[in-house]
């Protein structure tokens, strides 16, 4: 089998990102059932930080090619760079068929692939729900499958975090199925273990460990996440300063600690548990009707396949039905039901297709409504 260039790159590279990550994160292994694995593989994990696949990659025994969403490939430099590493492209929008034929052929070529298997980083700490289609990918692939679970990599990295903390990061990388295992089980079976296998709550970790994971300004920015106040039930009404967050409306006052719990509140003390508690008021917040303001909105805009973006600052107008868009030169109405492939990307940039059109919404947690509020209303409201 000859040997790619990805693969050169990935050993010239591998010990010195190794060796950093370790500065970086504090990592510490569990196990390493990879070092042995000399045949394709498929590698799943938690997905919890920008770095995962790095993480993934500089603990295995050889190049993993990841599927890398399309948000990635608008970079010149990015672009380059994942297709030195042979990434593979997917875009939400038009499916997954090409991305699993390129999964197919490197698998053939006897080379590992890898995937997050809940589409995106998690906000809160626990593992989110998977693609529903990764057990039938699992069964056509037949090749043994690995998981990389981060431990502590949430409260390294919360994804709705101004700043980094330093702490600890443990690697649990361990074999999920045999080519046997999966011959023996329905697709429907595969699915059901992969989300009992990928489950992690950092909360239920980190209660029985209890690491400082130290940091400036911990609370910073905790409003892009937590949009409902438990104390009045206001809604959009959090904003955050440094350790602490407050409610606009009734004044109460929050904090989160070095070890990632939150202070003040007698109702949660993570975030796993508050953002499940106010995803259920959901259906009451559509159903009651709601109208969000936002001004100075950053509005990227292209017709699929048709270079360049077409930028514009914006007015977005958020109500139960459709988005109206406004700025210069610009008056949109977008009905929702003409939305599909919605998804966040990084930390504040929500994306969306409308037909051929993809639009790219900048918000500012400083200016904006919460964009995990949007984001979850505009997504229960498209799938039903």
């Amino acid at each position: 089998m000859s040997i790619t260039g990805g693969e050169v790159l990935y050993r010239l590279l591998k010990f010195p990102v190794q060796s950093y990550l370790k500065w970086q994160f504090n990592i510490q292994i569990e196990d390493n059932p990879l070092r042995d694995e000399t045949g394709p593989y498929l590698l799943l994990g938690n997905h919890v930080t920008n770095e995962d696949p790095i993480l993934s990659s500089a603990y295995a025994n050889r190049l993993i090619r990841f599927i890398a969403g399309d948000a990635n490939q608008d970079h010149w430099l990015k672009k380059r760079l994942l297709a030195l590493l042979e990434s593979i492209p997917f875009s939400k929008n038009a499916g997954d068929a090409k991305s699993i034929r390129e999964l197919v052929r490197h698998i053939k070529k006897g080379h590992p692939v890898g995937l997050y298997p809940e589409g995106g980083r998690n906000w809160d700490g626990a593992t989110d729900s998977l693609v529903p289609s990764t057990g039938k990918l699992v069964k056509l692939l037949k090749v043994p499958v690995y998981a990389v679970i981060l431990k502590g990599g949430y409260l390294s990295r919360p994804r709705w975090a101004a700043y980094p903390r330093r702490g600890k990061l443990v690697l649990e990388i361990k074999k999920l199925f045999s080519r046997e295992a999966i011959a023996d089980k329905t697709p429907e079976e595969i699915q059901a273990l992969l989300v009992e296998k990928l489950d992690h709550d950092e909360y239920i970790w980190q209660r029985k460990n209890l690491i400082p994971f130290k940091g400036k300004k911990l609370a910073e920015r905790i409003e892009r996440l937590l949009y409902i106040c438990p104390q009045c039930h206001g809604i959009n009404c959090l904003f955050s300063k440094g350790d602490h967050f407050s409610c606009r409306q009734c004044h109460s006052q929050y904090g989160v600690n070095q070890y990632g719990e939150i202070m003040g509140c007698e109702d949660f003390s993570d975030t796993v548990s508050w953002n499940k508690w106010q995803r259920s008021f959901l259906p009451e917040i559509i159903a009651r009707g709601f109208s969000f303001a936002n001004e100075e909105v950053l509005l990227s805009k292209k017709v699929i396949g048709v270079r360049p973006w077409r930028r514009h600052v914006v007015n977005v107008n958020f109500y139960p039905d459709r988005l109206e868009i406004r700025g210069k030169n610009l008056e949109e109405r977008v009905p929702l039901a003409e939305v599909s492939g919605l998804s966040i990307t990084f930390q504040d940039l929500v994306e969306f297709y409308r037909g051929k059109e993809k639009y790219r919404l900048l918000f500012d947690p400083q200016k904006h409504m919460s964009v995990k509020l949007f984001y979850d209303l505009m997504g229960k409201i498209v799938a039903e």
